[in-house]
């Protein structure tokens, strides 16, 4: 898999961003985000959001009615009672609580002090993504903060990460005050933006983290105009990668050998017969080179994921438990790897890399076993271990309504097929230098439990949740944690991660 173009290469190939581009700009406190995020949003006509600036104006509020930065209750009833709007133009984004402009205000040193432990809170955080979302559906956005691209918008267009050194965010923070007039310490904001990077790295609930598909951008010996420009640059890669892709139906199916187009032939039969919503890659085949994860819950999922797909050669991973008897013969036809459910199959996946590494696709259930309708997750290690040392882009699928299911559909199980884009691991290098393989299997991990809640979000958005749904996910839970209980030996893990609005 071919490694992330130079920002130059972009730059020049004249690649445009799509009108519904989301940008993410992630990054510590003092590095440039808000100068930066505006600068894009400007340059391209996106709308602006103040992530911020939205939890400062809470900050504000809660320090002029004496609320406690501790008290969560209080703080989560104070937000959902506020009216918080932002009004951006081409210059600066305004900032109304309560329809009173506070856009100045909650830059003060005492905000800054406090903003990080009150947005600390989960019910805080939720409170803000869902306002969030709600604004991006506006059409596209540019947003900063520190968990855009890990926790608001993990499908985002686009995902930078810019980061800086201490000295250098010091000496910035200290000038921004300087402008406005304010006298402060230098040694106080050192202190204060230290805090806060601890705060913000180790909270419990959607840290400060490098989403691993985000590109990290080193601004420390940066002006503003450099920074500003390769940043620019850094929301074109992913555009520039995807026109670059072969997702050619008729090609990949004149590649197909016999047997394949007898199978995706059936696969959309039965696709057609229950009534099979597509949502994305409609008329496309699948990208190569490719890991395919989708979510699992039931065992209708194999043939009904891989109608969409119409690619040779595809190689999916499934339980060994599969392969006795004729069966095996079957499913190594089919090209099918057996893995081994309990700890690391190393077999397994050195046959899935290799596959990889000569441009075929994988096609994994990343979960590893069958989840309750509407809690996906939790991932299992194997998924980061595998893109890992493939280096492969991920392309998340999402799953709907294959129980209950309906000749031409059911409207207690909407069946349906979401596809997200293709995610590529552009933070990669940057993690290994930092971080040990199983950290980084888990934020692979916690991305894709996070696309696939988006993708959740997205179809229940426009088709709810139903009553059988809901009422079937409280009946598969308790019979899931017998299941985890007699194949892994203990009860299944417990998803602490906001859900997605």
């Amino acid at each position: 898999m071919q490694s992330p173009p130079p920002l130059a290469a972009a730059w020049r190939s004249g690649t445009t961003l799509p009108t519904d581009a989301v940008i993410a700009i992630d990054g510590p406190a003092g590095s440039g985000k808000s100068t930066t995020a505006k600068s894009i949003a400007q340059h391209y006509g996106l709308l602006y959001i103040d992530s911020g600036a939205m939890y400062r104006a809470l900050t504000l509020a809660a320090l002029r009615e004496g609320v406690d930065a501790g008290d969560g209750e209080r703080l989560e009833s104070l937000l959902a009672d506020a009216q918080l709007e932002l009004r951006s133009d081409r210059r600066e984004t305004t900032v109304l609580w309560q329809g009173r402009d506070v856009s100045t205000a909650i830059r003060s040193p005492e905000v800054e002090s406090s903003v990080s432990r009150i947005s600390s809170h989960p019910a805080v955080r939720r409170g803000m993504v869902a306002r969030q979302r709600a604004l991006a559906r506006q059409g596209g956005v540019v947003m900063e903060g520190r968990d855009i691209g890990s926790v608001v918008f993990p499908l985002a267009t686009s995902k930078i990460f810019l980061d800086a050194s201490l000295d250098a965010r010091v000496e910035r923070r200290f000038r921004q005050f300087r402008q406005r007039g304010e006298e402060v310490d230098s040694a106080r904001v050192r202190a204060d933006l230290a805090a806060r990077d601890q705060q913000d790295s180790q909270r419990s609930d959607s840290p400060l983290t490098i989403s691993p598909d985000a590109m990290v951008l080193d601004t420390s010996d940066w002006n503003l105009a450099t920074q500003v420009k390769q940043a620019q640059a850094a929301c074109l890669v992913n555009p520039y990668l995807d026109a670059q892709l072969d997702t050619d139906w008729d090609t990949a199916w004149r590649d197909c050998l016999p047997k394949y187009r007898f199978a995706y032939r059936f696969f959309r039969l039965l696709a057609h017969f229950f009534g099979l919503r597509q949502v994305g890659l409609r008329g496309q085949a699948v990208p190569t080179g490719v890991i395919l994860a989708c979510n699992h819950v039931h065992w209708y999922d194999p043939p009904l994921v891989g109608s969409a797909f119409g690619r040779y050669p595809m190689h999916t991973l499934a339980k060994e438990e599969l392969f006795v008897g004729p069966l095996r013969l079957f499913f190594r036809w089919i090209d099918t790897i057996p893995i081994r459910r309990k700890g690391y199959d190393p077999d397994a996946f050195r046959e899935a890399r290799e596959a990889l590494a000569a441009g075929h696709n994988v096609f994994i259930f990343p979960e590893g076993t069958r989840r309750p309708v509407g809690h996906p997750g939790p991932i299992k290690q194997g998924l980061g271990i595998l893109a890992q040392e493939s280096v492969a882009p991920l392309m998340p699928f999402f799953i709907r309504g294959t129980w209950g299911l309906q000749p031409g559909g059911s409207q207690n199980s909407p069946l349906e097929l979401r596809c997200g884009p293709v995610v590529r691991l552009h933070a990669l290098p940057i993690l290994k230098q930092r971080y040990d393989r199983r950290e980084i299997s888990q934020r692979i991990a916690d991305l894709c439990l996070a696309c696939f809640k988006e993708l959740q979000a997205q179809s229940y958005a426009e088709t709810p949740e139903t009553d059988f749904e809901r009422e079937l996910a409280e009946r598969m839970e308790s019979k899931l944690a017998e299941k985890t209980r007699q194949v892994f030996g203990r009860k299944p893990a417990q998803d602490n991660s906001p859900p997605a609005n």
